[in-house]
């Protein structure tokens, strides 16, 4: 526009125009309307607004609207076990005993533990109901310290004056030549159970490390009861081809289990130890490879993220907590249970109102549609920009009056441009599956914009100079060609081949749409000449332009043949 425009004015001047003129505005109007698709930005809102309206249906709640189209590109979905497979309701099944010391004084020193703790978490409340009531409290004990469970030390502790209470993962929290316990605690853990130990020590805890003089006390036995619907949601996410990873702080056999349980298939399962051991190279094999890791810390779930980017892969991260947030801003869609915690609901790009991923399939599907309503109006809004930005240039290097006025441009923009988009983003019309943007919009962009540009400079070029330079007559031929041109368009982007005549049977509804749609835009200039200044082109002029309009069609068929052929070539010899 910048560049373009004022060239307008001094070709109007040069025309022995006033350099100031009426009809030098309207022609820097017509291509400033031409070149900028405001019904694209329209469009494009309409459809992600309505996309968001329709998604809150399945209990998600969109917090920033690009989300939704976000959803559609979305690869790799990563989340954890607990919340999601699970229900994340735990209870104690059992208590096993690991010391001489009688079950009732280990009972106490888990309460004990579970009434001191300044917060409690899922798993210590449900330690605590277990055993609320039930067990007197040590009144002689009282706290003098406490280090908090992090998901990164794996244990928690808490200092009285005769000894510390340890509680936390089995593998940190035991010692290595408690062999028969270790073995113990993974058996369960292979069998779905979430396990936890609980030791204690008599000397000073330093530095926040445990001592090799603690003393097991007790196996905590968690169970968490599966979603009844995580297989059937799982089924869905796989059709709609998207790769699943359980990323858990849990135990691997635990996590493995749960997520055999839930229908997954495990390929391969890494520890957090594990994938910190490996060079970037070996990580970016991993994360493709692997559908569980476990024993993962905040740090290492964000390696991961961004692994799996770095692969190609476009990453939905599902989180609730606090240690989800540097994984959740990594991932290109944060997905955050409503309720977890405030931080990773204020940083999400989608909140799960009912806590569970059952409606993201459906939300996700729902993103799915609302990108090709984004691919398929983007193609007819550009292609016109495409050609009407060459053709006036075209028409400009001919030395050649401005081709089309405001009216005309408006009256066919609105009737097979306009409309048809509109109708598309209301989903009243649904337009051929896209699956690249790049390839599917792109490359149909340039290559019928192109054609159809030398085709319209051919019609106008010749109707001009044939017609004794009756420029009236040679912009009504042009408006004909438009709308003609446009038709093809639309009809493209709904499945209509014409040269295909099943595709008109196939899709008959929108053909006849589109013949409706080419027969009023060309009948209301008939009806109405002085409105539209209008002139009524030939037999003569109709037929060249039918015969143009032909020969368009077959180079856009050639075009796009020849485009496809290319791009397979590209890809086999690529290495």
């Amino acid at each position: 526009m910048a560049v373009v425009t004022p060239m307008l004015f001094i070709a109007g001047s040069l025309q022995d125009q006033p350099v100031i003129n009426l009809e030098t505005f309207r022609n820097a109007v017509v291509f400033v309307a031409s070149i900028v698709p405001q019904g694209l930005m329209l469009s494009a809102i309409l459809a992600l607004t309505i996309g968001a309206i329709s998604i809150s249906r399945f209990q998600t709640l969109v917090q920033r609207v690009n989300a939704v189209e976000s959803m559609a590109n979305v690869t790799t979905l990563c989340f954890d076990k607990t919340g999601t497979l699970t229900k994340n309701k735990l209870s104690v099944s059992e208590i096993l005993p690991l010391s001489p010391m009688p079950k009732a004084e280990i009972d106490r020193r888990l309460r004990l533990y579970t009434a001191n703790l300044s917060h409690l978490n899922r798993t210590a409340a449900a330690v605590a109901q277990h055993l609320n009531g039930d067990v007197p409290m040590l009144p002689e004990m009282v706290k003098t310290r406490e280090v908090p469970f992090t998901s990164t030390r794996k244990w928690g502790a808490l200092v009285f004056a005769n000894e510390t209470l340890i509680m936390g993962a089995p593998e940190r929290v035991l010692r290595l030549r408690d062999a028969e316990a270790q073995q113990q605690a993974t058996t369960l853990a292979a069998q779905g159970m979430r396990v936890l130990a609980l030791a204690r020590m008599t000397t000073t805890l330093t530095d926040g490390h445990l001592t090799d003089d603690r003393e097991p006390l007790a196996l905590i036995v968690l169970s968490d009861e599966m979603r009844s619907d995580i297989q059937e949601t799982l089924n869905d996410f796989r059709k709609e081809g998207v790769a699943l990873k359980v990323i858990s702080g849990d135990n691997l056999e635990t996590v493995r289990e749960i997520a055999r349980e839930a229908g997954m298939t495990i390929r391969k399962a890494f520890t957090g130890d594990q994938l910190e051991a490996m060079t970037d190279a070996e990580l970016d094999a991993a994360v493709i490879e692997g559908d569980v890791f476990a024993r993962i810390e905040p740090d290492t779930k964000k390696k991961l993220i961004i692994a799996l980017k770095r692969q190609g892969e476009y990453v939905a991260m599902v989180g609730d907590g606090v240690n989800d947030v540097p994984a959740l801003k990594e991932a290109h869609l944060a997905i955050a249970m409503n309720d977890g915690a405030q931080i990773s609901k204020d940083i999400a790009d989608i909140v799960l109102l009912n806590n569970a991923m059952t409606t993201l399939p459906r939300a996700f599907h729902e993103g799915r549609i609302i990108t090709q309503t984004i691919f398929a109006t983007s193609r007819i809004f550009l292609v016109k920009n495409f050609y009407s930005i060459l053709f006036f240039v075209f028409v400009g290097f001919m030395g050649m009056p401005f081709p089309i006025n405001p009216i005309q441009i408006s009256w066919v923009t609105f009737g097979v441009i306009n409309l048809p988009a509109g109708l598309i983003a209301f989903r009243l019309i649904h337009p051929v599956y896209m699956k690249l943007f790049r390839r599917d919009v792109m490359d149909y962009v340039v290559t019928v914009g192109f054609i159809g540009s030398v085709a319209m400079a051919v019609v106008y070029a010749f109707i001009y100079l044939n017609s004794n330079r009756d420029l009236m007559e040679a912009r009504s031929t042009m408006m004909l060609f438009l709308t003609l041109y446009g038709t093809i368009v639309v009809w493209n982007t709904h499945g209509v081949d014409i040269f295909a005549p099943r595709t008109m049977i196939t899709h008959w509804r929108m053909f006849l749409l589109g013949l409706i749609l080419a027969t009023v835009t060309i009948l209301v200039p008939y009806l109405f000449p002085h409105l539209l200044e209008f002139k009524a082109p030939t037999a003569w002029e109709w037929g060249f332009v039918l015969l143009i309009f032909i020969i368009s069609l077959v180079l856009i068929r050639w075009g796009m043949q020849t485009r496809a052929l290319v791009s397979r070539l590209w890809k086999l010899t690529s290495p």
